[in-house]
């Protein structure tokens, strides 16, 4: 309809443009075949009720306008543009281990996957470091997980932050067998157990460990 809202009648004004339609137009009484009035057995005329004596009946689409209303905007003369948004949820997860020198070779996968105990759990729009009043290492530890956050995408946006520092106990243990020694960790108070240079790196309580000692 270009924005009029309104579109030639397909009835009485079909194949035309706007601009060009007829108004009024007017089509034939079927009932009293354009004559306008009805013959009676007693040769009589009578009105026709159809058309009321006129012998023409106006359009039954537009009532002889010559416009109907557009079915596309529905009159309106726009349109509402609608635009799909499909969102993909993904978290970004910075992550640093800060270790004494005795447990410096444990893996940070280790410390990971241990269990531990939460000093703090801040969530935010936009985390800010935690503040420790007696410990400067956890202070500090804070400070550089913040400022390592990952760089978020341009067509990205941030819903929340959460910032979380658990202390995972470690305990070091050396073991002696025959004049032979070896050094394992108990990590976390899953007591997980941790042997450098073993077969399964990351093991389950102290069965394995056992069994190389008797080999």
């Amino acid at each position: 309809c270009e924005g009029r809202g309104k579109v030639p009648c397909p009835t009485c004004n079909p194949g035309r443009q706007y601009g060009f339609y007829m108004a009024n137009q007017m089509t034939q009484c079927s009932v009293c075949d354009g004559r306008g009035s009805l013959a009676q057995q007693d040769e009589s005329d009578k009105v026709c009720w159809m058309c009321n004596g006129q012998g023409v009946l106006p359009c039954t689409e537009c009532g002889s306008r010559g416009l109907v209303t557009c079915r596309t905007c529905n009159g309106c003369g726009s349109l509402l543009t609608q635009s799909i948004a499909r969102v993909r949820w993904e978290t970004l997860t910075a992550r640093k281990v800060s270790a004494t020198a005795e447990t410096a070779s444990v893996p940070d996968e280790v410390f990971h996957r241990a269990q531990g105990v939460q000093l703090c759990n801040i969530q935010a729009y936009q985390c800010t470091p935690a503040f420790f009043a007696d410990s400067y290492p956890l202070n500090q530890l804070s400070s550089e997980v913040v400022a390592s956050r990952l760089p978020v995408p341009p067509s990205a946006i941030v819903i929340s932050e959460r910032h979380i520092i658990s202390v995972v106990p470690v305990t070091r243990v050396t073991m002696s067998h025959r004049k032979r020694s070896f050094i394992f960790y108990v990590v976390g108070y899953g007591r997980d157990v941790f042997v450098r240079n073993y077969p399964s790196r990351f093991c389950w309580g102290l069965c394995r460990c056992f069994e190389w000692l008797g080999n």
